[in-house]
């Protein structure tokens, strides 16, 4: 095989390159980069904390990017014209603990609320009482249908049971029949704590959770049967993209069924799937990533308000430097495909 003799551009150096007034791939690079930006970037990793959130979990973060005080529209429009986006779309990050049927229904309404008033700035994207399954297709029909909300976040597993199980079969149908597009965003699954590891679940088994449901979803033959729906993973579709190969070949081999719940090969349903960037802009992640998908299938996200701004910033320089994306692969990831996906924020 021969070596790839393709310059390898440490996050450093890509940082370095930045900051420095005279560079030739960075410099064109981050010219692109601002012309996208000027001409708004769509982030679809972006989430808020409702004031039902608010007073129910009084533990729950904002987020490191957070200046203090409640969660407010003004204060995310400041942060979002500080790392040029032009539109945020908005979900809730969980609370890791169970949110009511009526307490789903008052952030989603208040989520309407706020679109409504900043329709340019804001989409967002429901929140849905996930461990229960009947009340969550019943209120992610009222929220697309009446609300006109712009899409569903969805957590890869709810009571140790993951997305693809057979009791979602009817939240995935009426996804399915109205082309919903779905944010999977993962949190801690509640048996972490078992491991005794030393490190963070966010760090670590935020990526395997995501790749867990993928596996799933594909496996379990739901993409199979519920192509409208377009899913959105996020972190770059955690640890899938490197073990894909695995997932296809072993996945395929052992398993005779595979090939009839998933008769196009796990691979091609990988490829239909998007992949966020948010806490996922690194050259490991992106030779990975693209390696198994062009541009046209990845998305912008900043995970703000979780994400501190030098991550931000450093997400923003190995973006912009990255080898493997033209001129026009950036625009296309920083809004164009999310104007695919939300053709009202065009």
């Amino acid at each position: 095989m021969a070596r790839d003799e393709r310059p390898r551009l440490s996050r450093r150096r890509a940082i370095k390159l930045a900051g420095a007034s005279a560079i030739t791939l960075g410099a064109q690079r981050f010219a692109t980069l601002a012309g996208a930006q000027e001409r708004g970037r769509i982030d679809v990793h972006h989430h808020w904390h409702p004031p039902v959130i608010r007073d129910a979990f009084q533990g729950v973060n904002i987020g490191s990017s957070w200046p203090g005080g409640e969660w407010n529209v003004d204060t995310a429009l400041s942060l979002m014209d500080r790392f040029d986006i032009r539109t945020g779309l908005l979900s809730v990050r969980n609370p890791r603990a169970r949110v009511t049927v009526e307490q789903c229904r008052a952030i989603n309404n208040s989520a309407a609320e706020i679109v409504a008033d900043h329709p340019t700035r804001f989409g967002a994207l429901t929140y849905l009482p996930q461990y229960d399954i009947d009340a969550a297709t019943e209120e992610a029909v009222r929220a697309l249908d009446v609300l006109g909300l712009d899409g569903v976040s969805l957590n890869p597993s709810v009571d140790r049971r993951y997305l693809g199980a057979p009791e979602y079969e009817p939240l995935m149908a009426e996804l399915g029949r109205r082309g919903a597009v779905v944010l999977l965003h993962p949190t801690a699954p509640p048996y972490f704590g078992d491991f005794g590891l030393t490190i963070r679940s966010s760090v670590i088994e935020y990526v395997f959770e995501t790749t867990r449901a993928i596996a799933n979803l594909i496996l379990s033959g739901t993409i199979e049967r519920h192509p409208g729906i377009r899913w959105i993973t996020a972190h770059a579709g955690g640890a899938a993209p490197y073990i894909a190969a695995r997932l296809a070949e072993q996945g395929e081999r052992f398993d005779p069924a595979v090939q009839e719940r998933a008769p196009d090969g796990v691979i091609n349903y990988m490829k239909t799937l998007y992949y966020g960037t948010a806490q996922a802009t690194s050259l490991y992640t992106l030779r990975a990533l693209t390696e198994l998908v062009d541009p046209s299938r990845i998305v912008f996200g900043t995970d703000l308000p979780i994400s501190p701004p030098s991550l931000i910033e450093d997400s923003d320089a190995v973006l912009a430097n990255f080898d493997g994306f033209t001129a026009q692969d950036l625009e296309t990831i920083q809004s164009g495909n999310a104007r695919t996906l939300f053709p009202r924020l065009s």
